[in-house]
């Protein structure tokens, strides 16, 4: 089963790159007829993916929350099928996939360079609390990568605002493009906050505490606070368009550093229980 659920993987990553090399020309030469294709790739990779994930899930007896293979192919997983739900539901933002394709095409590169040897499950992690907290951080991480790359839009569309373009014409307004950035921050630090929340229960259960500081929980925190000021900025001090737009892009860098790269930083708690 080990070899069906890997070739499912690399299959899954094969469609995953084909969509992005689509997304990408239709983006760059402005061919918005291609864009089904490119989010019929997309959702066969991710067809192939779930299948990838419940044979390993089988295998292992748990979820994709314990090495680095399993969640970095829940990262990805999850941002493709929040982002192809947003473009069913907002058909004007589909070419938003030139950001979230290749994105979630590296992650899942990135997630075969690591071992993908079976580790038990561990007395301390057989918590509901901790499904619950890695479930909240990929909802999180998904939502704010599609606010990402409608923020990428919202700047393209305003640097073209003073040209006759109608590939850009049929972009959503900016006002609509502001509002969706919001809503989409906004669902990333409500899944935040129940991350952080679900994961001090579980810490509680596990090391008696419900947090201690560990560098894992101080930059999820940072994580929470950035995305709160980024509404605050918004909501009370008038920040709309571009400069909400260019925060968001690099916010998303603190994201991906608090969930991914702390533990190579700084090691702790949270990194002991991660395979190499």
């Amino acid at each position: 089963m080990g070899q069906i659920d890997w070739i499912m993987y690399l299959t899954a990553t094969t469609f995953y790159a084909l969509s992005s090399i689509v997304y990408i020309y239709c983006l760059v030469f402005k061919k918005e007829e291609r864009i089904s294709f490119a989010a019929n790739s997309a959702l066969a990779g991710l067809l192939f993916h779930g299948i990838s994930i419940a044979l390993r899930w089988a295998e292992v007896e748990h979820g994709p929350y314990i090495s680095m293979f399993e969640i970095l192919s829940g990262y990805a997983w999850v941002s493709v099928a929040i982002f192809l739900i947003a473009q069913q539901k907002f058909e004007k933002i589909r070419i938003v996939g030139f950001i979230v394709m290749p994105v979630s095409f590296l992650i899942m590169g990135a997630g075969s360079t690591y071992s993908r040897d079976i580790q038990l499950l561990p007395a301390s992690l057989r918590s509901y609390w901790l499904i619950a907290h890695a479930a909240f951080a990929n909802l999180a991480f998904g939502s704010i990568l599609v606010a990402v790359g409608i923020a990428v839009l919202y700047i393209l569309k305003e640097r073209h605002s003073d040209t006759v373009d109608s590939f850009y014409d049929r972009l959503p307004q900016l006002k609509v493009m502001d509002e969706l950035m919001y809503s989409f921050v906004a669902s990333g630090l409500l899944f935040l906050t129940i991350m952080i929340g679900a994961g001090a229960i579980w810490a509680n259960q596990t090391w008696g505490r419900y947090w201690g500081w560990d560098p894992t929980e101080t930059w999820s925190l940072i994580s929470w606070f950035v995305y709160g000021i980024c509404l605050h900025l918004r909501m009370n001090m008038g920040w709309t368009g571009k400069k909400v737009a260019w925060l968001i892009i690099f916010s998303i860098f603190v994201l991906a550093f608090s969930f991914l790269g702390v533990g190579y930083v700084y090691g702790g708690l949270h990194a002991d229980y991660l395979t190499s």
